[in-house]
């Protein structure tokens, strides 16, 4: 839900037009829901990612839904355009196919942003741009200028897709982690009210592999008493509870190996 009511209803009604709806780098198969302020267009949250590494002078990406806006912001979404800023860049010899970095790195990318602001401002406009030269990277900019342009050029080739996103260093893609699976196949207290003792000892397995040593394993294996899974740091090494109540000015009671609660459950176990 968006922060911002008026923003809110301005997109509302600027992306009704088929051509802000959806990505002006990816094309129709990506939502819009982000843009790129420099140049008033509307991208997809893959391609902000990118304008991102360009660096808020040469993109400054802002998302429509979760952001505030200013009005001068609003101003040049509302000058700009996804179909405004095509038509500038086809006129000017700019193909569409182009990397983002390379594309928003133009002489005809530059001058465009800078003209758009200025309108918006209402400041004087730059000159014309000369034609012809539209296409050619802005000065310093030149493509393999610099080995780490080069290699910044080679990873931000494309916009990924968004299954292969990753989100704390952990992919988000259609193949998912061992430690995601064991994850979704953990006991949790709502699914059943106790787990056997080898069930919880297959499942820690699966779960917290090495953390869980062979003498734990063995023991629970040869226990048949039910036991209630209410404590999984004690699977863990103990380092969620200790952490949690050496930060806690109270007794926690309840957390750990060496509560009452857990006591009574290892004596069950033995």
């Amino acid at each position: 839900m968006c922060t911002d009511p008026v923003a809110s209803e301005f997109f509302k009604k600027q992306q009704a037009a088929p051509s802000n709806s959806s990505c002006f780098d990816c094309g129709s198969a990506r939502r819009a829901d982000w843009a790129s302020v420099s140049h008033g267009i509307y991208i997809s949250i893959e391609a902000s990612g990118i304008h991102r590494s360009l660096g808020v002078k040469t993109s400054f990406v802002l998302s429509t839904t979760m952001d505030s806006w200013k009005p001068v912001h609003l101003r040049m979404m509302e000058l700009g355009g996804n179909k405004r800023f095509k038509d500038f860049m086809q006129q000017h010899g700019v193909p569409e196919t182009w990397p983002i970095r390379k594309k928003y790195n133009t002489r005809a990318a530059a001058w465009y942003r800078e003209n758009l602001k200025a309108e918006a401002e209402g400041l004087d406009l730059p000159a014309p741009l000369e034609e012809g030269t539209g296409h050619l990277p802005i000065e310093g900019a030149a493509e393999g200028s610099t080995a780490q342009a080069a290699l910044l050029d080679k990873v931000f080739a494309a916009a990924p897709d968004s299954r292969s996103m990753t989100a704390g260093g952990v992919s988000l893609g259609s193949s998912v982690s061992s430690r995601s699976k064991a994850a979704s196949i953990r006991p949790r207290p709502r699914d059943s009210p106790t787990l056997t003792a080898r069930a919880v000892a297959d499942t820690a397995a699966v779960a917290f592999g090495d953390h869980v040593t062979k003498k734990l394993k063995a023991a629970l294996h040869a226990s048949s008493a039910p036991i209630v899974c209410l404590a999984p740091w004690k699977l863990q090494g103990e380092c969620v509870a200790q952490r949690l109540k050496g930060q806690s000015t109270g007794s926690m009671d309840g957390f750990g190996s060496d509560s009452a609660r857990a006591r009574r459950l290892a004596a069950a176990g033995a």
